[in-house]
């Protein structure tokens, strides 16, 4: 059983839902953005331009750990919805490190 009192009337929850599914489209922009350009700088990256590590580093922070950010900060709010889409986007570093090597 939750600790979480319900909403008078008995109705739903709805604190800031909103509020939170902005915040969750913002990581997710984040997400879908740092996580392919911080691959790619890594496969680009030279010696005096920066360590490919970093940017790999950079890249798997922001395509795993952004997602799974976003999940805890949904399910804290209440809004399963959105912590689920946020876990969907654990898929996209599949995608878009096929895309990369296929192209480059």
């Amino acid at each position: 059983m939750s600790e979480r009192p319900s909403a008078p009337g008995g109705g739903r929850n709805t604190r800031h839902p909103t509020g939170i599914r902005v915040v969750i489209a913002l990581l997710a922009l984040f997400a879908l953005v740092l996580g392919p350009v911080g691959y790619l700088r890594g496969l680009t990256a030279v010696a005096h331009s920066g360590s490919a590590a970093e940017w790999f580093t950079l890249a798997f922070g922001a395509a795993v750990g952004i997602p799974f950010l976003a999940a805890a900060v949904a399910t804290v709010a209440g809004d399963r919805k959105a912590a689920l889409w946020s876990l969907a986007l654990l898929v996209w570093p599949v995608v878009f490190v096929t895309v990369l090597h296929l192209t480059t």
